[in-house]
């Protein structure tokens, strides 16, 4: 039995470098909404009830938590869940994402594996076709920019608002507007067209064949319900070599290690030796969380 009465909270939620950031920024301007623009993706923090006007609004990116999760976790503190994925090309999205700083191939909870990551947002697509939720291609939304959130309003049973289009609430009126990647903050116009018309077109996606084959041979479902090609021959490039996939996912790109180090002289110094001593750092941290 609920304490409180159920307040509605839209959690949209997508891989980061999905292009969430943009949706989210439509959806606060909405004058019956207000919340989240980009949340924190390894925390999940109380919801200030004042945030449903009334309608609250939480995006986030599925890393640390999958969706599905997430919207448990505030169902169970009395909030009136409405699930919204954002699809996108899964190989787009891994090209992007390990040339960024966020995508830390680590092997901790704040930072996980990309690969876990992406399978993390699959099982939430794959599980959405049972439960309640909507979902729609950043593709779709890039393309018809107003069609495709109108969809969207009606798929979740909120009205339509044009301000969605026009953008005239200020930054400084959203509750929480932290985060948000540069790339957005950039590229910001008058209003979504504007917006949309001053991001740099992507490229054509270069990734490693090892990389490349796994998207497309794991993920091949995805590719076929959501109408994106099975396969991106011009997509492979041997050559490509990034920051997140020159080795396995390891501890010394997480944030956690960065932690430590500046934590623990000891440690910092033998940080600066380089990555041949980081093993022994490795090995004390296991020794500690044995």
């Amino acid at each position: 039995m609920r304490l409180l009465p159920p307040k509605t909270l839209v959690v949209c939620a997508g891989l980061q470098s999905a292009g969430t950031t943009l949706v989210s920024y439509c959806f606060l301007q909405r004058a019956d909404t207000d919340g989240v623009l980009d949340a924190d993706n390894d925390l999940l923090p109380a919801l200030d009830p004042r945030l449903a006007r009334p309608i609250a609004w939480y995006k986030t990116t599925i890393s640390s938590f999958r969706l599905s999760e997430i919207a448990r976790h505030y169902c169970d503190a009395g909030w009136d869940v409405r699930p919204l994925l954002v699809l996108r090309d899964l190989r787009a999205v891994w090209a992007s994402l390990t040339t960024k700083e966020y995508g830390r191939n680590g092997i901790t909870a704040e930072d996980p594996p990309l690969r876990l990551r992406v399978r993390r947002f699959v099982d939430d697509w794959r599980n959405l076709a049972a439960t309640p939720g909507v979902k729609f291609r950043y593709e779709d939304y890039v393309a018809e920019p107003a069609a495709t959130l109108e969809l969207v309003c009606r798929q979740l049973g909120l009205s339509w608002d044009g301000a969605m289009l026009s953008w005239p609430k200020p930054a400084e009126r959203i509750a929480h507007r932290n985060n948000g990647n540069e790339s957005f903050w950039a590229t910001r116009g008058e209003g979504l067209l504007e917006s949309l018309a001053r991001y740099k077109r992507p490229s054509a996606p270069r990734l490693s064949a090892a990389d490349l084959d796994w998207l497309e041979t794991e993920f091949r479902d995805y590719n076929e319900s959501n109408g994106y090609p099975v396969h991106l021959s011009d997509a492979c490039e041997p050559s490509v070599l990034t920051k997140a996939n020159l080795a396995t996912p390891n501890f010394e790109v997480t944030r956690r290690y960065v932690w430590e180090t500046s934590r623990k002289p000891f440690r910092w110094l033998l940080a600066q030796f380089g990555r041949r001593n980081t093993k022994l750092i490795d090995q004390r941290s296991w020794k500690r969380a044995a």
